[in-house]
This record gives C-alpha cells, structure tokens and sequence, in this order.
C-alpha cells in the first residue's frame, strides 16, 4: 500500500473521500438498524416529540410521560399532552421539523450521520487554517476513525449529535473572524440541551487563554452559557415538570445531596463543591473504567489532547461533569462523549500549532495512522449499540449471535404485522417496534403500561398491543434481567387475555387489540408461542 505522501490525491481530495467512506457506511449502517429492529425508545421519543409538533402539539410525547416522575417515582399513568422539555430542554430540534415531514421515521438517523461529517469536514478546516495540510488531514481521518463519534453514531439518534458541528463552527467564525458565525454558532450550543451551556463555558475561559484581544466575547461565552444552564433548569423546565430535580438530578448527582428527594441545580453545585473529597472520589473511581474511557477518547489522536491545555481549556468542563455523576456515565459508545469530542479535537489541532516538526517523522506518522486504525478495530469489536450484530456476537460468553439472514426476516413479519395496527389508534409496544410506530398520539412502551390518560384526563387502554416476543426470547436464556422481563411479559399477556384479543403471531410477533374480534387460529398460535417462551428456563448464575 503506497504511503501518503507518495499518494497522487492531495490532502483535500483524501478527507472528502474519508467523508464520504464515513458518511455511506454509518449511513448504510443506521438504515440497517432501522430495517432490522435495533433502533429502540430513545429514538422513538425524539421521533414522537416533533411528529407532534408537525401537528400543533411540540415536544409532547406519551413514550417521554413514561419516563417521568410522576410516573417513575408517584406510579401515576403516563399522560396524553406532556412536554419532554422538562426532562431535557432541547428547543433547537425544532429546526429539523421539514426533515421529518419528508423523511418520516429515517429523518433523525440521516440527520446524525450527515451532521457528524460535516463535523468532520469542518474541523479540517480549522486545522488547515493553522497547519499543513497533510496534518490537518490527519486530525480529519482522527476524527472519522475514532471510536468516541463512530460508537454513538451508531446508536439511536442524540440530541447532542448537533455539539461537535455546532462547536467546530462557532471556533471556525473565531478563526476567521466572522462575527455572524459566532454569534449564530454561540447561541445554537446552549440550545442543544440543557447542560451543553457548561461547553460554552469552556470555550470562554479557552478565548481568554488563546484570544486575549477577544476578552469581551470570552465574558459573553461563559455568561451566555453559565447563566443559559442556571435559567433553563432551575426556572424554564420547571415550567413544564419537576423531573430534573425530582429525578435526574437524584439518579445522576444523589450522592452529593445527602437524601434529600430533590434538588435544583444550584443546590447540587453549592452542596458538592463543600464535598470536595467526594468529588474527587468519584472523579477517580472505578480507576479502570475512568482510564479505559480517556484512552478511548484519545487513542485516534495518539494521546496528544491530554498534554494540550487548550484541549484540556475546552473539554475539562464537560468532563467534569460525566466523572462527577453517580456511576461515572462513561463508554465510549454513548452519546455523551459528544460533549467531549470537540473540545478534544480541536485542542489537538492547536497543540500541533507548536509542534509541527513531530509530524516530519515517518515513523511517528505511521505509528498514529497504526492508532487510528486500531481505533476502528475497537469500535467495530465493540459492536457499538448492537448495530454490528450480523457480524460480531451479542455475547462470547455465553455465545449469543443471530444471523443477518434471520434478523430481517424477523424484521420482514414484524413490518408487515405492524402494518395492521390502524395509523391513528393508541399503542402499546415493545422497544424494538417504539421507533417505527411512534408517528402517533399516543404509544407507550410494554410491558410498562397499557393505559394511559387522554388530554381530559381520562383512563383508557391502547387500543392495539404489539410485542416481539421473539427478541426477549433470544437472551432470556443467557441473561438473568432478560429472563425476569419474559416472565414479567408473559404474566402480563396472561392477565389481559380477556379483554385483549389476539390477532397476529408469527416468529414470535405477537398483535393484541382491544374488544377485538375473536380469532381461533391466532389463539391457538398465541398459545403455542406463550407456551415455548413458558419454558425458557432461568441462566445459571
């Protein structure tokens, strides 16, 4: 294989050509999430909040509701009319309204491929603005190489897919000093959600450090973003309900507010920053999982980020906040790396500024190509969000593995027996089926709840049931919780019997509605399916 250097095509010509191989194949990826019944509830949320909007009613959403405290902690119903801009503030997804009025159900995974390369597109040119251009095309390939945006990418669609783009073009603007840029690209960042205001912080106090003269727009930046986290979750989305402080801030930050059953944001910080020994055990611990996750992040980049104070100037923040959260919310395939990855990035681009003369030496520049690549051989053996399921094993131990062949003809049954559900009736379904049925008022996901509360705050049931019984098959034989929620399902579909009448089984797909029409054949097949998965006994511990 000829070197770069000794490659005909220039440096300009190599990163749209990694572009384009990046953008087609996680492209073609997501389309085969979609197709064989990987993608799940968070996608269908996302999906669900702005198909409301389409139709009058932004950011509601029935799935969301499920989600809440007053259904997770009161043990209410998830109710008809509530606004998931409680759990996060994210108004800026309204911008994506004509995509999903065109694409439907394939809008958001397209939208996160497209914006995740022309993230990459784009920090090439910050990179060509200060280094040759064969460096800065290596930091592109870096980018389009490492496990930390190829691994979420991967996954249902994030809000915070919209960072690294918006990040990279608001230092873009500063780069080339178009105040239009700036101001569009710094408003935009907060906008994400309700936390990515701490990145704007970040970029602050990194103006000052590396752009004295700009020591106004510095202010601006960590009073815009500072001030935008304080308004947006201590007044804004108590407006629509308590979750943040009834729920996410217990489960993500319980720790530092000694039992209390709720808490603002201002009270956390106020209360952790007089812990400081706690902080710095949780920054630490577990040490293993901490370490495997910062290598993660900058092996692609053969660890330059952590000796650049730029990077660390722009990524501290964010970092901070997933070490200080309970548990260390840490893998390199969840979305929030994305409140990294920038900062990252761009530090290394302007460590290399002062270092250029490194990059000369062959041998170093084929060590860091051998990283990348190793890079890409994690993420693929890592089989990000299950979506490289058709060629790497779900499990090695126990052997857990479904061919591509049966997967989409699964996928086949399920489509077609969705199909029956009419297009308005109220749904409740299982993860697999959430993203591909949630253009609609009202879906929930099962086995959690079968009733809900319309906008007059009446009980009802979903008109229509539809589970793959076959997917909580497939692990409950291996994995003990995969067990406990087939039974828990079964129990369910037992008790409803009487009021739900079966209407659909094939492979395991199973369709239920309300009050319907009595079908001798499919409830002898539902039987027959109940029975099979009866017998599924428990995994040795």
């Amino acid at each position: 294989m000829k070197s770069l250097e000794s490659q005909k095509l220039n440096p300009d010509k190599q990163v749209w050509i990694a572009a384009g191989i990046f953008f087609f194949i996680c492209l073609g990826l997501q389309v085969w999430r979609m197709s064989s019944l990987a993608s799940s509830m968070d996608q269908g949320i996302l999906y669900q909040i702005l198909w409301n909007a389409l139709r009058g009613h932004p950011f509601e959403s029935t799935l969301s509701s499920q989600l809440s405290s007053d259904v997770v902690i009161r043990g209410n119903l998830p109710t008809v009319g509530y606004h998931r801009l409680g759990q996060h503030f994210t108004p800026i997804l309204i911008i994506w309204l004509p995509l999903i009025s065109i694409l439907g159900k394939w809008a958001l995974p397209s939208i996160q491929v497209i914006l995740l390369t022309c993230a990459g597109l784009c920090l090439y040119e910050i990179a060509k603005m200060r280094l040759d251009n064969k460096l800065a095309a290596m930091l592109a390939f870096s980018f389009y190489g490492a496990n930390a945006v190829i691994g979420p990418g991967l996954g249902n669609f994030t809000d915070l897919c919209q960072l690294p783009i918006a990040f990279f073009l608001l230092i873009l603007g500063i780069n080339k000093g178009k105040r239009w840029l700036i101001i569009l690209s710094a408003i935009a960042i907060p906008l994400i959600r309700e936390d990515t205001g701490v990145v704007l912080i970040g970029i602050g106090l990194w103006v000052a450090y590396r752009y004295r003269k700009y020591w106004k727009l510095a202010i601006f930046l960590i009073i815009y973003g500072g001030s935008w986290v304080i308004i947006s979750t201590n007044f804004l989305m108590p407006i629509f309900s308590d979750d943040n402080s009834k729920r996410f801030m217990v489960e993500n930050f319980g720790q530092y507010i000694q039992g209390k059953d709720q808490a603002t944001t201002i009270e956390v910080i106020k209360l952790a920053l007089k812990q400081p020994v706690l902080i710095f055990q949780e920054i630490i611990n577990p040490p293993g999982k901490t370490l495997s996750y910062l290598a993660g992040q900058g092996l692609p980049l053969i660890f330059i980020p952590f000796i650049s104070i730029d990077a660390w100037l722009l990524m501290g923040l964010p970092l901070l906040g997933l070490l200080m959260a309970q548990g260390n919310p840490l893998a390199i395939n969840w979305r929030y790396t994305y409140l990294v990855v920038p900062g990252l990035f761009t530090g290394a681009t302007y460590w290399w500024q002062k270092n250029k003369l490194l990059f000369s030496s062959r041998r170093f520049r084929k060590l860091w190509s051998g990283l990348i690549l190793l890079s890409l051989i994690f993420t693929i053996t890592s089989n990000p969000n299950r979506t490289l399921s058709w060629l790497i094993p779900e499990s090695i131990n126990p052997w857990v593995y479904h061919s591509p062949f049966k997967q989409l003809n699964h996928s086949k049954i399920a489509f077609n027996a969705i199909k029956i559900i009419p297009y308005n009736a109220s749904v409740s379904a299982s993860s697999t089926f959430v993203p591909h049925l949630a253009n609609r008022e009202v879906l929930i996901r099962f086995p959690y709840h079968i009733r809900f509360k319309d906008r007059t705050k009446k009980t009802k049931e979903v008109e229509w049931i539809a589970v793959d019984l076959q997917q909580h098959q497939k692990y409950a034989a291996y994995f003990k919780n995969e067990w406990k929620d087939l039974q828990e399902i079964i129990y369910l579909l037992k008790d409803i019997e009487s009021r739900y009448a079966v209407q659909y089984v094939k492979d395991g797909i199973l369709l239920l509605e309300l009050d319907g029409q009595y079908n001798h054949i499919a409830y002898q097949n539902y039987q027959k399916a109940i029975g099979k998965a009866s017998m599924i006994k428990p995994p040795e511990a």
